[in-house]
């Protein structure tokens, strides 16, 4: 790939983390006293840890294209 493709990449997957770091305020602001750390089964829970692993792969994703255009 080229460098120009590289960088196009990073700044979608960049738009993309941060409509996740805007869930995760909003979400929280909303049903972050309902989620009870003895009680991780609930939907909450659930919703909560699905979204945070997108947020993993793509942050992931970021870090390899910072690699891929420094080289």
């Amino acid at each position: 790939m080229e460098k120009s493709e590289l960088i196009k990449q990073k700044e979608n997957l960049q738009i993309e983390k941060m409509k996740l770091d805007r869930f995760f305020s909003l979400f929280l602001d909303k049903f972050g006293s309902k989620m009870d750390p003895e009680k991780p089964n609930t939907k909450i829970w659930v919703l909560y840890k699905t979204k945070l692993k997108e947020y993993d792969v793509v942050s992931t994703k970021i870090k390899q294209l910072d690699y891929w255009i420094a080289k």
